[in-house]
Protein backbone atom coordinates (compact mmCIF):
# COMPACT_ATOMS: atom_id res chain seq x y z
CA UNK A 1 0.00 0.00 0.00
CA UNK A 2 1.25 3.46 -0.84
CA UNK A 3 2.28 5.49 2.25
CA UNK A 4 1.06 8.73 0.67
CA UNK A 5 -2.52 7.41 0.37
CA UNK A 6 -3.51 8.43 3.95
CA UNK A 7 -2.12 11.93 3.30
CA UNK A 8 -4.08 12.09 0.07
CA UNK A 9 -7.28 11.11 1.90
CA UNK A 10 -6.69 13.77 4.59
CA UNK A 11 -6.05 16.44 1.95
CA UNK A 12 -9.09 15.36 -0.05
CA UNK A 13 -11.34 15.33 3.05
CA UNK A 14 -10.06 18.74 4.17
CA UNK A 15 -10.59 20.21 0.70
CA UNK A 16 -14.13 18.84 0.59
CA UNK A 17 -14.89 20.24 4.06
CA UNK A 18 -13.53 23.69 3.15
CA UNK A 19 -15.49 23.68 -0.09
CA UNK A 20 -18.70 22.69 1.70
CA UNK A 21 -18.25 25.40 4.34
CA UNK A 22 -17.39 28.12 1.84
CA UNK A 23 -20.35 27.30 -0.40
CA UNK A 24 -22.95 27.36 2.36
CA UNK A 25 -25.70 29.82 1.54
CA UNK A 26 -25.76 33.08 3.45
CA UNK A 27 -28.31 33.12 6.23
CA UNK A 28 -30.76 35.83 5.24
CA UNK A 29 -34.24 36.72 6.28
CA UNK A 30 -36.02 36.38 2.98
CA UNK A 31 -39.59 37.02 1.98
CA UNK A 32 -39.19 34.38 -0.72
CA UNK A 33 -40.86 31.05 0.04
CA UNK A 34 -38.48 28.31 1.13
CA UNK A 35 -38.58 25.00 -0.64
CA UNK A 36 -41.04 22.53 0.84
CA UNK A 37 -44.32 24.43 0.97
CA UNK A 38 -46.83 26.15 -1.25
CA UNK A 39 -45.86 29.45 -2.79
CA UNK A 40 -48.04 32.38 -1.83
CA UNK A 41 -48.79 35.59 -3.66
CA UNK A 42 -47.45 38.49 -1.58
CA UNK A 43 -50.12 40.63 0.05
CA UNK A 44 -49.97 44.41 0.42
CA UNK A 45 -48.80 44.34 4.05
CA UNK A 46 -46.73 42.23 6.43
CA UNK A 47 -49.65 41.14 8.59
CA UNK A 48 -51.51 39.71 5.61
CA UNK A 49 -48.33 38.01 4.38
CA UNK A 50 -47.84 36.42 7.81
CA UNK A 51 -51.43 35.17 7.77
CA UNK A 52 -51.06 33.78 4.23
CA UNK A 53 -47.75 32.13 5.13
CA UNK A 54 -49.34 30.53 8.20
CA UNK A 55 -52.23 29.22 6.10
CA UNK A 56 -49.79 27.71 3.62
CA UNK A 57 -48.40 25.61 6.50
CA UNK A 58 -51.75 23.90 7.19
CA UNK A 59 -51.22 20.15 7.33
CA UNK A 60 -47.55 20.34 8.38
CA UNK A 61 -46.84 18.08 11.32
CA UNK A 62 -46.48 19.18 14.91
CA UNK A 63 -42.97 18.86 16.29
CA UNK A 64 -41.98 20.17 19.70
CA UNK A 65 -39.19 22.68 19.07
CA UNK A 66 -39.83 22.64 15.32
CA UNK A 67 -39.68 25.83 13.30
CA UNK A 68 -39.58 24.84 9.62
CA UNK A 69 -41.86 23.18 7.06
CA UNK A 70 -39.34 20.37 6.66
CA UNK A 71 -39.16 19.53 10.40
CA UNK A 72 -42.62 20.54 11.49
CA UNK A 73 -43.74 23.20 13.93
CA UNK A 74 -44.69 23.84 17.49
CA UNK A 75 -46.94 26.86 18.08
CA UNK A 76 -44.17 29.40 18.68
CA UNK A 77 -42.03 27.89 15.92
CA UNK A 78 -44.82 28.63 13.44
CA UNK A 79 -44.90 32.27 14.64
CA UNK A 80 -41.10 32.47 14.46
CA UNK A 81 -41.01 31.02 10.93
CA UNK A 82 -43.78 33.20 9.46
CA UNK A 83 -42.35 36.39 10.91
CA UNK A 84 -38.78 35.72 9.78
CA UNK A 85 -40.09 35.01 6.28
CA UNK A 86 -41.33 38.61 6.06
CA UNK A 87 -38.06 39.96 7.42
CA UNK A 88 -38.78 40.44 11.12
CA UNK A 89 -36.79 38.84 13.91
CA UNK A 90 -39.00 37.63 16.76
CA UNK A 91 -38.31 35.64 19.94
CA UNK A 92 -38.60 31.87 19.64
CA UNK A 93 -40.84 30.87 22.59
CA UNK A 94 -44.52 31.68 23.11
CA UNK A 95 -43.79 33.24 26.49
CA UNK A 96 -41.11 35.52 25.05
CA UNK A 97 -43.36 36.33 22.08
CA UNK A 98 -46.11 37.34 24.52
CA UNK A 99 -43.82 39.71 26.41
CA UNK A 100 -42.26 41.14 23.23
CA UNK A 101 -45.57 41.78 21.48
CA UNK A 102 -47.44 45.06 21.52
CA UNK A 103 -50.77 44.56 23.29
CA UNK A 104 -53.82 45.17 21.09
CA UNK A 105 -57.54 44.84 21.76
CA UNK A 106 -59.65 42.17 20.11
CA UNK A 107 -61.36 44.97 18.16
CA UNK A 108 -57.95 45.90 16.67
CA UNK A 109 -57.14 42.36 15.47
CA UNK A 110 -55.78 42.17 11.94
CA UNK A 111 -54.44 39.21 9.98
CA UNK A 112 -50.94 38.37 11.21
CA UNK A 113 -51.63 39.37 14.82
CA UNK A 114 -51.12 36.84 17.59
CA UNK A 115 -53.50 35.27 20.09
CA UNK A 116 -51.91 34.09 23.33
CA UNK A 117 -53.44 31.34 25.48
CA UNK A 118 -52.92 30.06 29.02
CA UNK A 119 -52.68 26.26 29.00
CA UNK A 120 -52.17 24.39 32.29
CA UNK A 121 -52.05 27.65 34.23
CA UNK A 122 -49.28 29.40 32.29
CA UNK A 123 -48.92 31.36 29.04
CA UNK A 124 -47.87 28.60 26.69
CA UNK A 125 -49.77 28.65 23.40
CA UNK A 126 -49.93 31.09 20.51
CA UNK A 127 -51.86 31.25 17.25
CA UNK A 128 -51.74 33.54 14.22
CA UNK A 129 -54.96 35.42 13.52
CA UNK A 130 -56.17 35.15 9.90
CA UNK A 131 -59.46 37.04 10.11
CA UNK A 132 -63.12 36.15 10.69
CA UNK A 133 -62.38 35.11 14.31
CA UNK A 134 -60.07 32.28 13.11
CA UNK A 135 -56.41 31.52 13.80
CA UNK A 136 -53.75 29.11 12.52
CA UNK A 137 -51.72 27.19 15.08
CA UNK A 138 -49.71 24.05 15.70
CA UNK A 139 -51.93 22.47 18.37
CA UNK A 140 -50.09 19.55 19.95
CA UNK A 141 -48.22 16.30 19.45
CA UNK A 142 -49.84 13.94 16.98
CA UNK A 143 -51.70 16.77 15.22
CA UNK A 144 -50.94 19.08 12.33
CA UNK A 145 -51.00 22.83 11.76
CA UNK A 146 -54.67 23.76 11.46
CA UNK A 147 -57.27 26.51 11.66
CA UNK A 148 -59.34 26.97 14.81
CA UNK A 149 -62.01 29.50 15.70
CA UNK A 150 -61.61 31.91 18.61
CA UNK A 151 -65.02 30.68 19.81
CA UNK A 152 -63.70 27.14 20.24
CA UNK A 153 -64.88 26.02 23.71
CA UNK A 154 -61.38 24.87 24.67
CA UNK A 155 -59.53 28.02 23.61
CA UNK A 156 -62.07 30.79 24.26
CA UNK A 157 -61.80 30.78 28.09
CA UNK A 158 -57.99 30.43 27.94
CA UNK A 159 -57.31 33.56 25.87
CA UNK A 160 -54.84 35.87 27.65
CA UNK A 161 -54.66 38.65 25.08
CA UNK A 162 -53.89 39.62 21.51
CA UNK A 163 -50.58 41.09 20.41
CA UNK A 164 -48.62 42.26 17.40
CA UNK A 165 -44.98 41.44 16.74
CA UNK A 166 -44.45 42.40 13.14
CA UNK A 167 -43.09 45.81 12.31
CA UNK A 168 -45.19 47.73 9.82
Amino acid sequence: MNKSLPQYIVILATSFWLFACSSAPERTQSTQPQQGYKSIRPAPDKGENIALMAQSMIGKRYLYGGSSPQQGFDCSGLVYFTHTQVGDYVPRTSRDQLYASRKITLNELQPGDLLFYRINGKPSHVGIYIGDKKFVHAPSSGKTVSITTMDNPYFKPRLIRAGRLYKE
